[in-house]
């Protein structure tokens, strides 16, 4: 089983903040994350990166269309998240979309702070990226 946490996040959340919301969705949820993953609005954010590596996780910068495909899957909807993102909740439809086709949320997402966690599960294995699927591969 792999275990992705999707993170959503306010403009310029500090790495600390990231790193504490994620041990508190794991504390929450009763597992760890194998793999981050998060949408293209936030590949240059700073504590997100730094989190990943701190962490020693991958980060995996869902495409769009990715989080598109698998947005009536989320199980929040958020109006900023939507409008913001296009997504109605970035952290469930990023998770969602690294754990591939057969990826399932947990629960919903938990809000911890500035920061969004959601994790998905899939009976999968880790790629070579890190995640439950490889770059490029089709859900």
């Amino acid at each position: 089983m792999v275990t992705v946490a999707g993170i959503g996040c306010r403009k310029g959340v500090s790495a600390d903040a990231v790193i504490a919301a994620i041990r508190v969705a794991e504390n929450a949820f009763g597992m760890a994350a194998e793999c981050l993953a998060s949408a293209p609005l936030k590949a240059g954010e700073a504590g997100l990166v730094e989190a990943a590596q701190s962490l020693s996780l991958p980060l995996k910068i869902i495409p769009q269309a990715r989080l598109d495909a698998v947005a009536s899957k989320t199980l929040t909807q958020s109006r900023a998240s939507l409008d913001h993102s296009g997504s109605p909740s970035v952290s469930e439809a990023a998770a969602l979309a690294a754990a591939g086709k057969n990826g399932r949320l947990v629960a919903p997402r938990l809000v911890a702070g500035n920061v969004t966690v959601a994790m998905a599960t899939t009976d999968g294995a880790l790629a070579e990226n890190g995640c439950a699927i490889e770059e490029g591969e089709k859900e």
